[in-house]
């Protein structure tokens, strides 16, 4: 895969408060990128930076290998949104689309971002969702290669972000790449190829959830099953053993390898049930892990 980001030893500072340090990594084409934290974490702050917005006090990024006109390949969609009087929908796509050379068609657009009713409503008229799906449609009107969006479905509903998402998905099999923020950690986990925490200024972990769960998750195996518990109490995966009868509960920190090695056991089990760590909770166990360790 090409890289499309690349940062390196990357440093900002605001008076004598230090927010980000030493930050390194690399995003390849074709991903979609989560980037996670607490408030004040830097996460904002770090887009800007990338999107050259504001400037970092040392350090490199290489956006589209810097390219001369880079910046027709990138989309942003920021938190804050855009609202201007006596203006409509149409008319602002339509100028935005202006401003590219090669700009989503008009009815993709609209169509990708849920607007086909709201084409005449002026932006001020909007509410805080919709508002957001349009903020998102001038966003993907210069049919950017790489997107930017910092808590992009805040203000939506559940059924908009749902459709949010999978629009998402979507762009993502036209080979676009992503890199998104936001609090509904529920909805990264279902989408994201890769999580990075940012976390005391630095970027704590960079790999996929599966990682994560590797590090911070335990899962709930549920069974019932009139096998002697002498045939589980063995199989290394297991963290905690509990049975109550012909009931079994385990936990463990991989439920992948736990399963396999429950196989030649499978046709006498029964209400087999599998409970992963959600990305919230592995987030908190993170967290929690790393003020321990100080």
């Amino acid at each position: 895969m090409n890289t499309i980001i690349k940062v390196e030893h990357l440093n900002k500072s605001y008076r004598k408060k230090e927010i980000l340090k030493d930050l390194n990594f690399e995003v390849d084409h074709n991903q979609i990128i989560a980037l996670i934290g607490e408030n004040g974490a830097g996460k904002t702050t770090l887009i800007n930076i990338m999107l050259n917005l504001i400037s970092s006090n040392s350090g490199t990024i290489n956006i589209l290998d810097n390219t001369k006109h880079f910046k027709e390949h990138i989309g942003v969609m920021m938190q804050s949104n855009i609202s201007i009087t006596r203006i409509t929908v149409k008319e602002i796509l339509r100028l935005t689309q202006s401003y590219y050379k090669n700009p989503l068609p008009y009815e993709d657009l609209i169509e990708l971002a849920h607007l086909k009713d709201l084409e005449s409503s002026k932006m001020n008229e909007l509410s805080g969702g919709q508002k957001r799906h349009l903020s998102f449609a001038l966003s993907i009107a210069g049919n950017p290669d790489l997107l930017f969006l910092d808590e992009p479905t805040s203000g939506m509903d559940s059924q908009s972000r749902t459709k949010f998402w999978q629009t998402i998905s979507t762009l993502k099999s036209q080979h676009k790449t992503i890199f998104v923020t936001s609090h509904y950690l529920e909805e990264l986990e279902a989408i994201a190829d890769r999580i990075m925490i940012l976390q005391n200024k630095s970027i704590e972990f960079d790999g996929s959830i599966a990682e994560l769960r590797t590090l911070e998750g335990e899962s709930l195996v549920e069974f019932d099953s009139a096998l002697l518990p002498d045939l589980f109490k063995s199989i290394p995966d297991i963290t905690d053993f509990k049975n109550v009868g012909n009931h079994y509960q385990f936990t463990t920190k991989n439920a992948e390898s736990l399963v396999r090695q429950m196989t030649p056991y499978l046709n006498a089990i029964s209400n087999l049930k599998v409970q992963q760590n959600s990305l919230d909770s592995l987030f908190v166990n993170f967290s929690k892990g790393d003020a321990n360790y100080e």
